[in-house]
């Protein structure tokens, strides 16, 4: 039995300076076509829906930023240029707090989803074992 759409997005409040710092690293994400272009589109009114494979996408590139050797990579793209600052910068402090918050939410669902296998699993195993 497949999952509903509910069970498989989360809505998530991203606003302000983690706003800009999601949006300056939203064409990084190769796994998710069209979600880099969802990412420069909002404004942040409203919650961010994302599915769970875009929340796991998202973890993992704002993570690899995070944890480049040789600073947080900062890309203006008018004119282009990119540079690194250091880990203390306010910008580097904000896409850690995003990331912080998203990897967060990413575990929280990732139990819920363990927790639903296991009671569905337990009574299958109880079934089997009466039908032996």
């Amino acid at each position: 039995m497949g999952r509903s759409a509910a069970e498989k997005t989360c809505r998530i409040v991203v606003e302000g300076s983690e706003l800009v710092e999601l949006k300056r690293h939203a064409h990084d994400i190769p796994g998710c076509p069209g979600f880099d272009r969802r990412i420069q589109r909002h404004d942040g009114n409203k919650p961010l829906v994302v599915s769970l494979d875009e929340l796991d996408w998202l973890v993992a590139v704002l993570d690899a930023v995070l944890h480049d050797p040789k600073g947080y990579p900062c890309v203006e793209y008018q004119p282009w240029k990119l540079e690194y600052v250091p880990p203390t910068d306010e910008r580097s402090v904000a896409c850690r707090r995003l990331y912080d918050r998203l990897e967060q939410e990413s575990d929280r669902l990732f139990e819920v989803a363990r927790k639903k296998r296991t009671k569905v699993s337990k009574p299958r195993r109880e079934r089997d074992g009466q039908k032996a």
